[in-house]
């Protein structure tokens, strides 16, 4: 007879011995069966963790998101949308980075939200970086585009608009380059 449902522990036993991906595919497995809702977020948070040391992070972002609804706590909550933004920032999915943002901000009290703010732009600035160090830079390009859409300090307005000018230039985007010097 073939047991439908399994439990936490049985999920952890199993996997014990496992290496990665086979761990993936019988945590996939285990999504698609009756699990409670424990189980169900214990298994998206690890399937979240195994993606993104593989560095598979697209996929991470989304079992986080998955899993953030399920937490019982806000602030449970907060901090799995937060993360999964960071993934799915690091991953390059911008757009669905502000959804799962907004989705977060929905959470949270004013002070929170600043707060939160202040992390998704650090967060932006920081895979802007990785971009520029890794030479991609129409996808730095990207990032800081969509950093300049935020509310930013004069000073970090500044230093985007002279990094985004030096892509501009590096890209051969001469307009975009001129338009940009001109309101510098």
């Amino acid at each position: 007879m073939i047991k439908k449902e399994i439990s936490r522990r049985e999920v952890e036993e199993k996997i014990a011995g496992m290496g990665d991906f086979v761990k993936m595919h019988f945590l996939n497995g285990c999504l698609k069966r009756q699990i409670d809702f424990d189980t169900r977020r214990f298994v998206l948070l690890k399937l979240g963790e195994l993606y993104e040391e593989r560095r598979m992070f697209l996929e991470a972002g989304k079992m986080i998101a998955n899993a953030a609804p399920i937490n019982p706590i806000e602030k449970g909550k907060v901090a799995d949308l937060m993360k999964a933004t960071e993934m799915l920032i690091k991953g390059g999915n911008f757009d669905d980075a502000d959804i799962t943002f907004d989705r977060a901000a929905a959470y949270c009290t004013e002070q929170q939200k600043w707060e939160i703010k202040q992390k998704r732009i650090e967060l932006f600035k920081k895979q802007a970086d990785e971009y520029i160090k890794k030479d991609k830079r129409q996808n730095a390009l990207d990032a800081y585009e969509k950093l300049l859409s935020f509310n930013l300090t004069q000073d970090e307005r500044k230093d985007a608009q002279k990094t985004l000018l030096d892509l501009y230039s590096k890209l051969g985007r001469i307009r975009e380059y001129y338009n940009l010097r001109s309101t510098i």
